[in-house]
Order: structure tokens, then sequence, then C-alpha cells
């Protein structure tokens, strides 16, 4: 796998440029708007809440099932990034796996791109502080995404995870990397408000049961 990652690839270049594209378009929507009252404000928790339910599709969807023209989503991710991450090897192992972890830069630029039209949109039908504040927050979403999910496959002795919280989000998204959970269960990579409102947050006993069975069979194939 480690074979696959190009010699040209640039960990530090890949993570610049996917939090710069988020830091660039919260910078630039943020300067844009003026004076808002309060109505306008409510933009941002429900851009949050559609952010956080459209994560949850793009993971359940099109990440664990292919989909034409989008599979390079699902070749990136199912065959790829679970094989490498683990519930019990979810620690990146060098720089240069960053590449497995975060969304290419193209992606998250793309994400914008897509944003950018219902910004366009709200900005005409409401007002345009709306729309820049959904631009905004559409970006500080996309950041928090990239930077919740490479905190999870960070080592578990960093000393981000003496933050309480933080270990809670890890543990949900290690769930997730369980095989025989990772198709039905804990899609949500930041809050998992998504997996929550469709049922899909995989509790301890599910989570017990499926550690269980692969212990048993590791134990037989080791036989």
């Amino acid at each position: 796998m480690r074979g696959r990652i190009p010699r040209w690839y640039s960990p530090w270049g890949h993570l610049a440029a996917t939090i710069g594209v988020g830091l660039v378009t919260l910078a630039v929507s943020i300067h844009r708007v003026s004076s808002p009252h309060w109505l306008e404000l409510s933009t941002v928790p429900l851009t949050f809440v559609f952010a956080n339910l459209v994560e949850w599709f793009a993971h359940r969807h099109l990440m664990h099932e292919r989909r034409f023209p989008l599979h390079v989503l699902f070749d990136r991710h199912t065959p790829e990034h679970h094989r490498v991450f683990g519930y019990h090897s979810m620690a990146i192992r060098a720089p240069r796996e960053l590449r497995l972890v975060l969304i290419p830069a193209m992606g998250v630029l793309g994400m914008v791109l897509l944003a950018a039209p219902v910004a366009l949109v709200a900005g005409l039908a409401i007002s345009w502080n709306v729309g820049w504040l959904f631009l905004a927050t559409s970006g500080l979403y996309v950041l928090g995404y990239e930077l919740s999910h490479l905190a999870y496959h960070l080592p578990e002795s960093h000393p981000a995870y003496r933050l309480p919280f933080l270990r809670a989000l890890r543990e949900h998204h290690a769930r997730h990397h369980i095989p025989s959970l990772m198709q039905a269960w804990n899609f949500n990579v930041t809050i998992p408000l998504g997996d929550v409102l469709f049922g899909t947050l995989a509790r301890r006993t599910r989570v017990e049961r499926a550690l269980e069975r692969e212990d048993r069979s590791s134990a037989t194939n080791d036989g």
C-alpha cells in the first residue's frame, strides 16, 4: 500500500494546500459580510447542520458505494484508506501516509466550488450577508472535517488527546474502521449528528460483538 504513494508526493504541501483552500474561502467570505443581524447569523448553524448531513450522505453513498462518475471517491476511500487503518491501528506511521487520510486539495476546492452557486442563490434570494455566511461556514466546515479526520489518525500519545471530546470523536470514527461495521455504521467524521438522525450510530454493545467476531476469526486464521 505504501508503494502506491507517488515518490513526488509532499505531505506538508498536501496539508498546506488543503488548509489553505479552507482558510482563503473563510477569510474572503468573512471580509464580505457587513453588519449582519441575528436572523442572518442563523445561517451559520443552519449551514453547519446542512453540511453535516451532506457529509453523512457523501460518506455513506459515495465513499462506500462505487458510483460513476465519482468512483474515484470509493477507490481512494474503501479499498485504500480502510485497508491501511483499522480499529486497533488508526495512527499514521509516517507523514507520507497523509495522502491516505486527507482529501486531495482539488477535492477540497471542488467542495467549495459546489457551495458557491448555493451561496449565490441565497445571496440573491435573501441577502448577500446570508450568501457570504453560507460560503464562509462551508469553508470552515471543510477545514474542520480535514483537521478532525487528521487528528483521529494521529498516535494515541499525541497531546491533542488530552481533550476528552476529541478522544470521544476518535473512538466514534475508529468504530467505523471495524470491517464488519464500516458499510453501515458511523458515517459522520465530524459531529455524529447525521448518524443520530439516520440511525447509523454504532452502540458499544454492537462494537463489542463485532470486535469479538474479529478476534475469533483472527484466532481461527492463526490456528
